[in-house]
């Protein structure tokens, strides 16, 4: 009966995430090819015949690949330091290194729109900048996920590895115990960086968006010309345009998803591990690694700060900037045409409180799921596993439009008047998050704590709630965290379904504000200071996460 009853809830959980993740994109993809027509040859050959897509497909492969090469260049260097030496406030160096990545891509944008610009303004002013600007900010976004796959394998390994790789030959100098020792060992954990950061370089909106001008990703080309898609007769280019871009997209990331699940199944796992106290001696010299890091890590936060306050104000005597809360005053007051921060808070909590409902029990029986499934079925698992994956392979803005098309087929009033309907696409986004933090940690359960409980006459749900779940409390935390500020701080689908309601969000509200032509001189230290309240409560969030992550957690988490 118990087992029966274990089969029922993952048959349920896999029935539910189909209905959720799987039925919206179904039915916005059989509306775009009912408009557009079930020819994929047109569908690609459309993206370089129409003007708006135009060389995309060139640009979204190169800014991916080199994005992927700087944050390899960048990281490496970093995770060598954190993992090998020991340095004051290690805890809070290491979290303020890796804490780019779950900082919202709108805030980051807004930071380095401040830092390279001239006084505060656009970087648009000077399009040379374009491409290294966005490719070091897709370093800073992705440098977390070299650390999180190297590091604690490079902190944990036990240092006896090496004191013999010296006595041979082969390891007598430090480049031959780089090349028979090192690479080996982190060659795993590097390429399962270098597939994420291509993935998330692939699929990134609101860093081209604002950084770029002239030049667009397939994400963000699908984001612009969206809205008219689906409509029978209507700009059917659109149509191809949009289903073109979705289908390189879905096949060249399910395939890096693919790869990078293969890969951290590869990495080495069974290599003598111990103490990080025990591996990790002082390293003066590495400041000059860290210290750079550091500062690379908090100057686009410290610069959205610092913009809130800086008004820019022009009279006959020229340009000058004055120091005043005149533009955070002017983000919480509502007007006719702009809703008040406050307000899009309060959308950003209740979304982000809704998601969190449905994608932490759903995230975690999917992964329980997938550990069951492992034991008599691996190949079976892993379909699973990449199954739960699929919204990474789809992009965000693409899942926005599968929410809206989708809802729209079901029931366009329904869709308008539906207040959670944006917390849907959060729950399709932070679900394969939830399941990648907890499948770690269930697979980390030894089985013998179960079996001991069921010895001692310990019922199934005694045995959970005194057994189980203090052993995942800390990992149920950090999901519990990540999903919060994944879903306060998500931009790509939000664009897409709430632009044209009522439901604004944080995040949306500063894309609205820095949108707003540039003579009113408080938008932009407006957008900068609901960017900083966005950046706060984040802050906050994964502060709080990192107490409880285990320290030899290695993965984007």
């Amino acid at each position: 009966m118990p087992e029966m009853n274990i089969r029922l809830s993952n048959s349920c959980a896999l029935l539910a995430y189909t209905l959720l993740v799987i039925l919206p994109l179904w039915l916005a993809l059989d509306r775009l090819i009912w408009v557009a027509g079930a020819n994929p040859l047109d569908w690609y050959l459309s993206l370089g015949q129409n003007y708006v897509s135009q060389g995309v497909i060139q640009f979204t492969f190169i800014q991916a690949l080199t994005s992927t090469l700087a944050t390899l260049a960048i990281g490496l260097p970093i995770a060598w330091q954190l993992g090998r030496y020991k340095w004051p406030f290690q805890s809070l160096t290491k979290a303020i290194l890796t804490m780019p990545f779950v900082m919202p891509s709108i805030v980051a944008a807004m930071g380095f729109l401040h830092i390279v610009g001239r006084a505060g303004l656009n970087i648009r002013v000077d399009d040379s900048t374009w491409f290294t600007t966005l490719i070091i900010a897709h370093a800073w976004f992705n440098m977390a996920l070299v650390i999180r796959f190297c590091e604690p394998v490079i902190s944990t390994l036990d240092p006896r590895l090496e004191e013999q790789m010296r006595l041979l030959p082969a390891g007598s100098s430090k480049t031959g115990r780089f090349r028979h020792l090192w690479a080996p060992l982190l060659a795993p954990s590097i390429a399962a960086a270098a597939c994420m950061t291509f993935v998330f370089s692939f699929t990134s909106f609101a860093l081209v968006r604002w950084i770029t001008l002239g030049d667009n990703t397939l994400e963000s080309v699908m984001a612009g010309i969206g809205s008219s898609a689906g409509i029978e007769g209507y700009m059917i280019s659109r149509n191809e345009i949009v289903l073109g871009s979705s289908m390189i997209q879905f096949t060249i990331l399910l395939l890096s998803l693919f790869l990078m699940s293969w890969l951290q199944q590869k990495r080495q796992s069974l290599l003598p591990q111990v103490s990080e106290e025990v591996v990790k001696q002082s390293n003066p010299k590495g400041w000059t690694v860290i210290g750079p890091a550091l500062a690379f890590a908090l100057s686009p936060l410290i610069a959205v700060f610092w913009a809130s306050f800086r008004i820019r104000n022009t009279d006959s005597s020229g340009t000058h900037h004055t120091w005043e809360t005149s533009g955070w005053e002017f983000a919480f007051s509502s007007s006719n045409s702009m809703t008040s921060a406050w307000d899009a808070l309060y959308n950003s909590l209740g979304y982000a409180t809704l998601t969190l409902i449905i994608a932490l029990p759903l995230g975690w029986i999917l992964a329980q799921t997938i550990l069951d499934v492992e034991k008599e079925k691996p190949r079976f698992a892993r379909f699973l596993d990449v199954l739960t994956m699929l919204p990474f392979a789809i992009s965000s803005v693409m899942i926005g439009l599968g929410v809206m098309l989708g809802m729209i087929r079901i029931d366009a009033e329904f869709f308008y008047s539906f207040w959670p309907t944006p917390a849907l696409a959060h729950v399709m986004i932070t679900t394969p998050f939830v399941v990648r933090i907890m499948l770690p940690a269930l697979r980390a359960i030894d089985p013998e704590y179960d079996e001991c409980g069921r010895t001692l006459g310990i019922s199934k749900w005694r045995r959970f709630f005194q057994i189980k779940l203090p052993l995942l409390r800390g990992s149920i935390l950090v999901a519990v965290i990540f999903t919060l500020a994944m879903s306060l701080g998500e931009f790509g689908a939000s664009w897409v379904v709430t632009r044209n309601s009522d439901w604004t969000t944080l995040p949306i509200m500063i894309d609205s504000l820095r949108s707003i032509p540039y003579n009113n001189s408080l938008t932009a230290p407006a957008a900068c200071a609901v960017s900083s309240v966005l950046m706060g409560t984040t802050l906050v969030l994964f502060t709080w996460a990192e107490k409880f992550r285990p320290s030899r957690d290695g993965g984007m988490f």
